[in-house]
């Protein structure tokens, strides 16, 4: 086991973007224009920070947005205006480094500071805003915890040299999204030799450290600075003792040079000899991974919510895990890094496969968590403005339906959507849908040429019509929904620009079972006080002029949208004229690639004026049934000079068993089943143009 004593293991990636990013920290009181300095991991009131520690500021109105420094740069001196200047016990002052700011918090890299009274001011624009005195001490430990509040689960991976020489990491915790909060992952202490890397910040220069797990000692085998990030350190605890088993969310306490860390907790399984049930493990998986979609009503083909609804689907669970067809989750790990990924860790799949090998068994039902309650009623609250599609029954017997229903939005004034949430009527047929933006109402006049006799317009891929908004302004997309997908909320200061008695074109894919059902969606629409400040745009990559021959099985199209073009210097241009600081570096919040039945794989990669490769998102196993908005964990930033490129991959062979067209015939672009796109979506947020008098902002 000497490689666990040696390397540092983990990517600590996820642990970061929870615990820098300020988005779920403990309030701490401080007086307005008091500055209270703690450790960002623990959170202790009053507890002395270290040198090259992570902190947190509290005390002030630093922001009135939250910005992160970029990552994989150096962080910065500033952010938004906002700096922080520190003088130490020798007065002698130094500045430091930001990882975020909050408006009422600031995530910072402690300087290398001697011992003793330090002093921190923060500025805003060259004011101060806050200033305030604190402790440095050398060693001053503290533990992220998953929820980064400083207790409950640990931010740890649990690493297992396994019998076959190889070696694995699993979670110790999963974010349940339906219940907002971090459950244990168990680990299992009989298989192979088990340690714990904790992440911490504060310690890295102590000299003596101690650990137990709940009550019981265990060894300290690692600990230092992380080489990838700054400020973060990390230990590595173990080989875990076997009477550890079964025990439920213990103590880890850390003991750094006689000072203890806030205590975090891990939880452990019975081991292999435990019955894996459903009452005691696989529920609890059901319940963070399935069941949002496994639920009466909704779309899946069946539920997940207890046992008797599970147990006949044991192994096709198991199947369909195995081969990652189930949850349905597309990008490629490594390819952009996405919130709320519905992925299972192998150890989640290997747990299943447990179950259903032996012969799915139910368990004592005193180990039933309590079950989930799915909400039917909106969750963001009531909205400002609902609008209805008009009832549609598909035909039962069709094995997909792609239907548009243009809606009148009726305002009298420009409005910013800032969140939009989507309520299907019937979520046993609905498979996903997707709003677009209809200012010049388009939409209206092609479901009046309609003929069928039903509600609506038959549409597949987009909405039939192109786009006719304000450029830099008006959305062609204002949101959707897919099973799963929870309430869309913009960024703090953006919103789609609405203008005055515009239409949305309601696109929605049925995918009948075979009964006679209808359906009358619902969407929830959520306008800000005030216009915004940013307007949220999509913007299309895409290649309209291909033609995919018949018999092709690997056949490449690709896209370019360079940044650096004549619109984009435009908009530049303008937002400088504006004194809003240009268009650059734009800010990507979330991606949709977009291909039709022959489409195999899609990526899109950044490539910067030097040429160098940022992956963005890539699917490798293309799916037209399983389509999604896919959101960065953060915004991921865009330069003057950049160029986006997307590649996609076609079969258009007669095995494509997909392919629409017996034989094979060339295909190229358009709207219709039997045609093909090459396209990525992305969401960015712009700055607000229409105080130019080169825009014309219908008001």
């Amino acid at each position: 086991m000497q490689w666990i004593r040696r390397k540092r293991l983990i990517d600590c990636s996820a642990v970061l973007a929870v615990s820098l990013a300020c988005a779920a920290a403990p309030e701490l009181r401080a007086h307005e224009g008091a500055a209270a300095v703690v450790s960002g991991a623990g959170f202790v009131a009053e507890q002395p920070v270290a040198p090259n520690s992570i902190a947190a500021v509290f005390g002030g109105e630093f922001a009135a947005q939250t910005t992160v420094a970029p990552a994989g740069a150096e962080l910065p001196y500033e952010l938004d205006s906002v700096s922080v200047v520190i003088e130490d016990s020798a007065q002698v002052e130094r500045r430091a480094r930001i990882f975020a700011v909050t408006p009422a918090q600031l995530n910072i890299l402690i300087p290398d500071l001697p011992a003793g009274t330090a002093h921190v001011r923060v500025m805003r624009g060259g004011a101060s805003v806050a200033d305030g005195e604190f402790e440095v001490r050398l060693v001053s430990p503290g533990l992220f915890s998953a929820a980064n509040t400083g207790s409950g689960l640990a931010a740890a991976v649990a690493a297992r040299a396994n019998a076959d020489g190889t070696q694995s990491h699993e979670n110790v915790a999963v974010y349940n999204a339906e219940r907002g909060a971090w459950e244990p992952l168990p680990v299992n202490l009989a298989a192979g030799q088990v340690y714990l890397s904790l992440f911490g910040t504060g310690l890295r220069s102590g000299s003596e450290l101690a650990a137990a797990v709940g009550g019981v000692p265990v060894d300290v085998a690692y600990h230092g600075a992380h080489a990838r990030f700054p400020g973060l350190d990390q230990v590595n605890i173990g080989p875990l003792p076997l009477e550890l088993s079964g025990r439920p969310a213990v103590d880890i306490v850390l003991t750094v040079d006689g000072i203890e860390a806030n205590k975090v907790q891990v939880a452990f399984s019975l081991g292999g000899g435990e019955a894996v049930t459903f009452n005691n493990r696989i529920v609890r998986l059901f319940q963070a991974r399935c069941q949002v979609c496994h639920h009466p009503g909704e779309v899946a083909p069946f539920s997940l919510m207890d046992y008797a609804s599970a147990k006949p689907w044991a192994q096709a669970i198991k199947r369909e895990t195995a081969a990652r067809r189930m949850p349905p989750w597309k990008p490629v790990p490594g390819h952009g890094e996405f919130i709320d990924e519905r992925r299972l860790e192998q150890a989640e799949i290997d747990l299943i496969a447990r179950w259903a090998d032996a012969g799915a068994p139910q368990g004592d039902p005193a180990d039933l968590p309590e079950p989930l309650v799915f909400n039917e009623q909106w969750t963001l609250g009531e909205p400002d403005l609902i609008l209805e599609t008009p009832e549609y029954a598909p035909d039962p017997n069709a094995e997909d339906d792609y239907r548009c229903f243009s809606i009148p939005v009726p305002t009298t004034e420009a409005k910013s959507i800032v969140k939009v949430e989507v309520r299907p009527g019937n979520r046993g047929i609905v498979h996903h849908l997707i709003l677009f933006g209809d200012p010049t109402h388009q939409s209206a006049a092609l479901e009046a040429r309609t003929s069928d006799g039903k509600p609506g317009y038959q549409c597949f891929g987009d909405a039939g019509f192109n786009f006719g908004g304000v450029p830099g302004v008006e959305s062609v997309m204002q949101g959707g929904w897919v099973p799963g997908y929870r309430p869309q909320e913009l960024p703090p200061g953006s919103g789609y620009y609405l203008r005055p008695n515009a239409r949305i074109a309601v696109q929605i894919h049925y995918h009948p079972d075979g009964t006679p059902q209808s359906d009358r969606t619902r969407v929830g629409l959520y306008f800000a006080d005030e216009l915004t400040a940013e307007n949220a745009q999509v913007v299309p990559v895409l290649n309209t002029r291909f033609t995919i021959p018949p018999g092709e099985k690997n056949y490449e199209v690709t896209a370019e949208l360079d940044l650096d073009g004549a619109q984009y210097q435009l908009l530049d241009g303008v937002l400088r004229s504006l004194g809003k600081g240009g268009l650059y570096p734009a800010e990507v919040i979330s991606v949709l690639p977009h291909m039709h039945l022959l489409g195999r794989e899609i990526r899109m990669d950044r490539v910067s004026a030097s040429g160098e490769e940022t992956p963005m998102v890539y699917i490798d196993d293309w799916d037209f049934d399983w389509q999604d908005w896919y959101s960065y964990a953060e915004p991921f930033q865009l330069q003057r000079g950049d160029t986006l490129r997307v590649r996609a991959r076609y079969d258009n062979s007669a095995s494509n068993p997909r392919n629409p067209n017996n034989p094979p015939v060339a295909v190229g672009w358009g709207a219709g089943t039997n045609d093909e796109m090459c396209l990525v979506f992305i969401l960015a947020k712009i700055p607000d143009i229409c105080a130019s008098p080169l825009v014309a902002c219908p008001r």
